[in-house]
């Protein structure tokens, strides 16, 4: 249940009830499992208990202090002593539960709710998407529901909800209870406070996304997103129908059955019971985002990678659009690099290539700690849905057409461009080339590098191992095991780096490896600079909405 409930005074209190670090644990790590209510809990019973307690202590003193004799003066530390004491304190009760009630004092009646001491309950039940919620009065005088909430379980960006109290039944208790009754009623009464708990939805729950594209890296992408709880809610594909992207999804050559369950019905994809629209339109434009209520789309057809080419998505009604690859013009983001620069305003974005996500991590942690003069990068990449399986023309290059699983094929790539964009102080300072191979899954670069400060192999493979487990933990890994590149399938890393693979010339001059699997690991990119972007936009609303 993906939101929190949080008792507050002043509506200006909210802010700084975020600031702090427990309040915000809870908020975006325990939101999938659990509704927090700030509350307080009164036991009546351990009351009575302290005060008895008490009295009975007095009289121990008093006891102790009063001999009638010198002679009958006894060590109150003995045991004939406390045994003395316990027999009065048991012949006491048995007095008070035998004694009769005294002419005129009020009494309890005896009703089916007879109890030892008041008591709450807090009852609930979940209906589709509602919540109802009592709270439960216990006393000798009256069982009844003191009070209760409607909580919508899917609400917008911020809810306002407040504990309606039973006036009718609350006005009949207090006129047929005892003083002592009323005393402990209107204490709980106290603690339900008239001010209305904001309800603020967790964004991760509630944001809505379409996939434009449903081809390896998109089909990735849903699984990723159900992994992590995101909800696909339309995916687009003109070339294929419902039932032919059931069996795609569900069967997969590389990364293997899918763990759950997979049909369709008319023109839905139904997945795990979550059923997802399916369209097959060409033009972008023509796609009903609309009437999903979509806000993010993940664009990984291949086709639209310029910003002129996306405008289409936003004016379906998306709130923005992300393109899952390398584009010419619109900005692009790398997780664990330079995401803190996304502003907000920006509507279309790249996540940049697989090879621009494994290498970013790595040269960043490099350049910080020896600085990076320059480099020459090469990477040895699994071939692509985009290469011929036999040979054929190919618009991308002759050699591009040749058979991509009887070949090596040397290649172009931007990973200049896109390196100096993401690491503006690497501008200039990094360019290389690939190697397609005839492998299905998961590449690696090879990057040869000069640095200004000496620094031996071993220090540079501490400075990687440190950051993998700080800064940049999910993003980078570290390895110094023999892997091959099927045993890295699955990884859900940008960037594992081979401490075994690389070598040294001098103390600066060094060759580094770091593997990625360029289909798997880079989705997971995709899915969490969705929830980057969606959770910075979601508090800008938040500040502008309270302000």
């Amino acid at each position: 249940m993906a939101f929190s409930l949080l008792n507050l005074g002043p509506m200006q209190e909210i802010i700084k009830l975020f600031t702090d670090p427990d309040v915000n644990y809870f908020y975006h790590h325990l939101l999938f499992r659990t509704i927090i209510i700030q509350s307080i809990t009164k036991d009546t019973k351990q009351e009575e208990e302290d005060e008895a307690g008490i009295e009975e202590e007095k009289a121990i003193k008093a006891i102790d202090r009063e001999p009638t004799s010198i002679t009958d003066t006894k060590d109150p530390l003995s045991a004939e002593s406390h045994d003395e004491i316990k027999d009065m304190s048991e012949n006491d009760d048995e007095m008070v539960e035998t004694s009769d009630t005294n002419e005129g004092e009020t009494t309890a009646p005896i009703t089916e709710y007879m109890v030892d001491y008041p008591s709450l309950e807090l009852e609930y039940c979940c209906i589709t998407d509602v919540l109802n919620m009592d709270i439960l009065w216990t006393s000798h005088s009256k069982k009844f529901y003191m009070a209760t909430m409607k909580v919508n379980l899917k609400p917008g960006l911020s809810s306002l909800y407040i504990w309606k109290k039973n006036e009718q039944e609350i006005n009949e208790f207090l006129n047929i209870a005892t003083f002592d009754e009323q005393e402990k009623f209107h204490e709980i009464l106290l603690l339900l406070s008239n001010n209305p708990l904001y309800c603020f939805p967790h964004i991760v729950w509630n944001i809505k996304i379409g996939i434009n594209g449903f081809g390896r890296i998109g089909r990735l992408i849903l699984r990723c997103a159900i992994q992590q709880r995101i909800q696909v809610v339309g995916i687009n594909d003109p070339f294929i129908s419902v039932d032919h992207m059931a069996y795609l999804f569900e069967y997969d050559s590389t990364h293997g059955h899918f763990k759950g369950e997979v049909s369709f019905k008319d023109k839905k994809l139904i997945v795990n019971g979550q059923e997802i629209s399916v369209f097959n339109e060409e033009e972008p434009s023509k796609i009903p985002w609309n009437q999903l209520d979509v806000e993010y789309v993940v664009e990984s057809t291949g086709l639209f990678t310029t910003i002129d080419k996306c405008q289409s998505h936003l004016q379906a009604g998306v709130k923005k659009v992300l393109i899952a690859e390398s584009s010419a013009d619109a900005p692009m983001f790398v997780m664990g690099v330079n995401e803190h620069t996304y502003t907000e305003n920006e509507t279309i974005l790249s996540n940049a290539s697989s090879t621009t996500n494994c290498l970013a991590p790595l040269v960043k942690v490099i350049h910080e700690k020896f600085d990076i003069i320059e480099g020459l990068m090469t990477t040895v990449h699994s071939y692509t849905a985009m290469q011929k399986t036999v040979d054929g023309p190919s618009k991308s290059g002759w050699r591009n057409g040749r058979g991509a699983v009887q070949n090596i094929i040397p290649s172009s790539t931007d990973i200049a461009k896109a390196i100096g964009e993401v690491i503006p102080d690497l501008n200039g300072k990094l360019t290389g080339i690939a190697f397609y191979v005839p492998t299905p899954n998961v590449s690696l670069i090879d990057l040869t590098i000069r640095l200004r400060k000496n620094a031996e192999y071993k220090e540079i493979c501490a400075a990687i191992k440190e950051a993998s487990n700080g800064p940049l933990k999910g993003i980078l890994a570290y390895t110094e095991k023999e892997v091959v590149s099927t045993d890295l399938i699955g990884n859900t890393h940008s960037s594992i780096f081979d401490a075994k693979a690389g070598i040294s010339l001098n103390n600066n001059f060094v060759k580094l490896v770091s593997w990625y699997d360029n289909e798997y690991g880079y989705s997971n990119r995709v899915i969490d600079l969705i929830k980057y972007i969606a959770e910075k936009d979601y508090r800008n609303n938040l500040e502008q909405l309270l302000k």
